[in-house]
C-alpha cells in the first residue's frame, strides 16, 4: 500500500490482498456484486498507463453468477448477428475501418460507367455545345484572347480572337502562340458578346475546366456592363461582386457538368488524401486526378474538336 484515495487503501497490480478482485476479476470467477453493492469498494488498484483507479471488492459483496438459459443465450446470439448485419460492409461481410477493396473496385467501376453515360447523353443531345477560351494567364483577372463554340457534330458556331484591352504575357503566348499583333485588329469581347450569346441561348453548354472559363467569362462580363450600367448593388465584405447584369448573364446559360471532372472519374486515377480519417466514407478519403485533355492543342477551336473526341472515346470504351 503507498497511498489512499477516497479514504480507502491504494494498492499497486499485485499488491492487492487475496480476496479483494476488480469487477472484470470477478467475472473471469463467475461471481457479481450483490444490489447497492457497487457504490462500497474496499480498496483501490492503481492502473497504468491511464493512471486511474480502479475499485476494489471483497468476495462477501459478491454472489454467484447464474449461468445464462438457453432462451437468453439465443437471444444473445440473435442481437450479436443483428449488430454485426447492422455494421458489416455489405460487399465483403467484415468490420473494418474506412474502407475495403471490394468498395473501392466497385466505387471507381461505378463512377467510371457514370461518366461514360454522361458522355453518351451529351453526344446523343444536339443541344449541347462546346465552349473554349484561351487567356492571358491563369489569374484571377486573365482575360480572354480567343473563344470557340462547336456543337457536339463539330459544326463551328464561333471561333474568334479577341483583344483583351491588355498586352498578352510571353509566358501565355508560349502556351497558345496568341501574340498581341494577332490580336490588334481582332474584335473586342463586347463586340461578340451577341453572337456568343447566339451560339448559347438554349443549349447546353460543356467545358474541359468549367470553373476556369466561367470566371474567365464573368470577368468578361462584368468589363462589358460596368461600362454601360451602374452597378448600385453595395459592396460585400468591402468589395464589389461582378456586375449583376454579368451573373444574370450568366445564371440564363445551362452548364452542363465539368467535362474534365467527368474524364478523371472515367479514368479512374484515384489519389488518396491521408489528412482524413480511415472511418469517414470512402468518397471524402481522396479524389480523382484531374487528367490533361488529350489532343489538346491550346487553341479555342482545336480544344473542343479534342473535347468532342474525348467525349466519343468516354462513350464508345467501356474498358
Amino acid at each position: 500500500m503507498t497511498a489512499t484515495y477516497q479514504d480507502l487503501p491504494v494498492y499497486s497490480t499485485g499488491s492487492a490482498p487475496i480476496g479483494l478482485m476488480t469487477r472484470a476479476q470477478l467475472r473471469g470467477a463467475g461471481r457479481r456484486l450483490r444490489p447497492g453493492q457497487k457504490d462500497r469498494p474496499q480498496a483501490w488498484l492503481y492502473c497504468m498507463p491511464r493512471h486511474h483507479h480502479a475499485p476494489l471488492y471483497a468476495l462477501d459483496q459478491t454472489a454467484a453468477q447464474p449461468k445464462s438459459t438457453p432462451a437468453q443465450l439465443a437471444a444473445l446470439s440473435a442481437g450479436r448477428a443483428l449488430w454485426w448485419k447492422q455494421r458489416a460492409c455489405p460487399l465483403c461481410d467484415e468490420i473494418h475501418k474506412g474502407w475495403c477493396e471490394q468498395e473501392f473496385m466497385t466505387m471507381l467501376r461505378q463512377d467510371h460507367d457514370a461518366a461514360a453515360g454522361w458522355a453518351r447523353q451529351v453526344l446523343d443531345d444536339p443541344t449541347c455545345v462546346v465552349l473554349d477560351t484561351e487567356t492571358t494567364g491563369l489569374h484571377d483577372g486573365a482575360r480572354i484572347v480567343e473563344i470557340a463554340v462547336l456543337s457536339v457534330d463539330g459544326s463551328v458556331l464561333l471561333d474568334s480572337l479577341i483583344n483583351p484591352g491588355v498586352p498578352i504575357p510571353a509566358e501565355a503566348t508560349r502556351i497558345h502562340g496568341i501574340t498581341d499583333d494577332m490580336v490588334k485588329t481582332a474584335p473586342g469581347f463586347s463586340d461578340l458578346l451577341v453572337q456568343l450569346t447566339g451560339a448559347l441561348i438554349n443549349r447546353k453548354v460543356v467545358i474541359y475546366n468549367r470553373d476556369f472559363d466561367k470566371r474567365r467569362l464573368a470577368v468578361e462580363l462584368h468589363h462589358h456592363y460596368r461600362t454601360r450600367w451602374v452597378n448600385l448593388e453595395k459592396p460585400r465584405n468591402g468589395r464589389r461582386r461582378i456586375h449583376p447584369a454579368a451573373r444574370a448573364w450568366l445564371a440564363a446559360q445551362t452548364w452542363e457538368d465539368c467535362a474534365m471532372g467527368a474524364y478523371a472519374e472515367w479514368c479512374g486515377d484515384w489519389t488518396w488524401d491521408y489528412d482524413f480519417r480511415d472511418n469517414q466514407p470512402l468518397y471524402t478519403q481522396g479524389d480523382y486526378r484531374w487528367q490533361p485533355l488529350p489532343g489538346a492543342g491550346h487553341r479555342a477551336a482545336d480544344d473542343c474538336r479534342a473535347v468532342i473526341d474525348t467525349l466519343k472515346k468516354m462513350a464508345t470504351d467501356a474498358s
